[in-house]
């Protein structure tokens, strides 16, 4: 496929100006001592839109290459081992005596015991025969790591300029003058475009389609292979984007973040992950009407209680953060639509403002400004 052709040619260009000292690319591990942005590729600039997610403590990986940067730092390609993103290769940053990683000569038995290094002209990579630790079925990473290329590249496709200054840690991308808006200010049918507030605005992405941290996280869920056959198959959101199958993947996934932001405004007003939803609420008659069958939380109400969620699977066990309730709304709306034949728009829906004859009035009028899904 063209997306895949064009990560290999990434890959192929990528040169290691200079391999650290005593490096064979073999046999060499590190683990996270706190959060750290995985990239998908060896660029650290601040205009850089390659992130892939937010690699949390504790995270573990091999190292399968590694690059000096202008700066002296480094950049090193890993093999994630363990989590969420396990199986999946992005590069992080490393800078000599003021880094997050800690450096293991070979594959630890007992990681928290292990001697760390924090010098990676130190950590010498020498072959062992200490068994490594087996992440998952061999094939099934191979096919899992190649199926996430295409989404990886999708999402390193939108890189602009490079600023010279490094940006380790940056949750969103600046925005560069000059460029086409994604998210327009007006619906492309001419009519006056409904309300949404700051917060819901900037959720996912700015107008440039620019993602945030949160949006990248979601991005990089629904590319996630056992999401990804239904979160871009065939005209996966119905009217709410008709231009769905002419789209590069990576612009069907910003069109389904439009779709959560969209969908949050209507939910929640404020975007808010601690804003509690009541089953019930006064009209302007002063009639007391349910809003809800239950109680519900954050950004996408979903339900309040581990006891009502705990059908929906792991995905859906903890939903305190944004973070949480995204993964657990992409997940409901997978098994109760998508992985069901249906499409965003059809279906048995667990969101009111998506269904038949709301739609139409809440969330076309908010789709409607995603113009890629609309314009030719």
């Amino acid at each position: 496929m063209e997306l895949t052709k064009l990560y290999k040619r990434i890959l192929a260009g990528t040169i290691c100006v200079s391999l650290l000292s005593g490096f064979t690319g073999k046999e060499e591990y590190v683990e996270l001592n706190g959060m750290l942005n995985g990239r998908s590729s060896s660029s650290f600039n601040r205009n850089d839109n390659n992130i892939v997610t937010t690699l949390t403590r504790g995270t573990r990986g091999e190292i399968l290459e590694t690059k000096k940067l202008r700066s002296g730092s480094y950049g090193i390609k890993i093999k994630v081992m363990n989590g969420r993103m396990a199986g999946n290769e992005m590069w992080v940053y490393h800078k000599d005596g003021a880094s997050d990683l800690s450096l293991f000569e070979e594959v630890p038995q007992n990681w928290d015991k292990a001697a760390k290094s924090k010098d990676i002209t130190k950590a010498k990579a020498t072959r062992t025969e200490v068994e490594k630790p087996a992440v998952t079925d061999p094939e099934f990473s191979k096919k899992k790591a190649q199926a996430n290329k295409e989404a990886i590249d999708a999402i390193n496709r939108a890189n602009g300029s490079k600023n010279k200054d490094n940006c380790i840690n940056c949750s969103t991308v600046s925005t560069q003058s000059g460029r086409r808006a994604v998210i327009s200010k007006k619906r492309v049918s001419g009519k006056k475009a409904r309300g949404m507030s700051n917060q819901c605005q900037n959720l996912l992405m700015n107008s440039q389609g620019d993602s945030t941290q949160l949006g990248q996280y979601m991005m990089s869920t629904m590319a996630d292979p056992r999401n990804s056959k239904y979160y871009l198959k065939s005209n996966a959101l119905g009217s709410f984007c008709p231009r769905f199958n002419n789209l590069s993947t990576e612009n069907k996934l910003k069109a389904w973040n439009w779709f959560w932001t969209s969908l949050g405004q209507e939910e929640s007003s404020t975007c808010n992950p601690s804003l509690r939803h009541g089953q019930f609420y006064r009209d302007r008659n002063g009639n007391t009407r349910r809003l809800n069958p239950t109680d519900g939380l954050g950004i996408w109400t979903v339900e309040l209680s581990p006891i009502l969620r705990r059908s929906r699977g792991p995905e859906c066990s903890n939903v305190k953060t944004a973070a949480g309730q995204a993964k657990c709304a992409i997940e409901i709306m997978k098994d109760t639509q998508l992985a069901k034949g249906s499409k965003a728009t059809t279906g048995s829906k667990y969101w009111g403002p998506t269904r038949k004859g709301r739609l139409q009035r809440q969330m076309l009028p908010h789709m409607e400004r995603f113009a890629l899904c609309f314009q030719q």
